[in-house]
């Protein structure tokens, strides 16, 4: 990962600054700008502020993200002049916390639950790294996670792990908005946009991508064992970690494993 963290000081005067009523945006590839879109269809959200956030396994076009949020205002103020506003792009991201959730304790998760994809906990990671922020503001965060995209699966946005997402970010009192969660059709994506827009295209790339695929392609994984990551591992795992990052502004990994040891070898 190389894109650098927006100062402390920076991401303080801009909460400080801006609405309260303000929504955060998660801000990555297409169908996030797109979601971003979608929500602002809500008469009742008029403020986004869009916040990058990295796993440390991306790499490649981080140029891409300023030029997509560059046409996003555009696109925004064609749609809507001065009625809504698109904030100043933020990045900010946590490399401890997504290595702690994804990578210490890999052998612990395929060990108990013959299954592991780092997929799944990094949308886990992207959430709650946001939620500190959302707290101060309107207490929702946009995503552009979708169930299907034309048909093929991805298991980071299946059913069970959307309602997963929504159920770590609830506990702490933030709403997580899923407006394209049940548009299939890429098409459809494309024409919220307003402009042309591959997918997979222009975005950073992940060392990961397509892991739970085999050799042809095809999504391969057994619902019953992420349900039991899902609720045995992930989501008691991300509520004690949302509890360190509300308290302590940058824990470190130590500090995050002996928060965990609160809850013991419950997974």
């Amino acid at each position: 990962m190389t894109k650098q963290n927006t100062s402390q000081q920076d991401i303080k005067n801009i909460l400080e600054t801006i609405p309260n009523d303000t929504v955060i945006g998660e801000f990555s590839g297409r169908d996030s700008v797109a979601a971003i879109l979608k929500a602002l269809e809500d008469a009742s959200i008029q403020h986004i502020l869009p916040v990058a956030s990295l796993a440390p396994t991306e790499y490649g076009d981080f140029q891409s993200l300023e030029k997509n949020y560059q046409q996003l205002v555009i696109r925004v103020k064609d749609l809507y002049g001065e009625d809504k506003t698109i904030f100043p792009l933020i990045y900010y991201s946590n490399p401890d916390l997504w290595s702690i959730i994804n990578g210490r304790f890999v052998n612990d998760i395929h060990r108990k639950f013959d299954f592991y994809s780092p997929c799944i906990g990094c949308h886990a990671y992207f959430h709650l790294l946001r939620v500190p922020m959302a707290l101060k503001l309107g207490k929702k965060i946009i995503s552009g996670e979708r169930e299907s995209h034309d048909g093929r699966i991805k298991i980071n946005q299946l059913s069970s792990s959307l309602s997963a997402y929504k159920k770590i970010t609830e506990h702490f009192g933030v709403e997580l908005l899923i407006p394209l969660r049940y548009m299939e059709d890429g098409d459809e994506v494309e024409k919220l946009i307003g402009w042309e827009w591959q997918e997979g295209k222009d975005h950073p790339s992940c060392v990961y991508s397509g892991n739970y695929k085999d050799i042809h392609g095809r999504t391969i994984y057994d619902e019953e064992k992420i349900q039991a990551y899902l609720k045995n591992f992930l989501y008691p795992v991300c509520i004690q970690l949302g509890e360190v990052i509300l308290k302590v502004e940058n824990p470190n990994k130590s500090e995050m494993v002996e928060a965990l040891k609160r809850i013991g070898d419950t997974w």
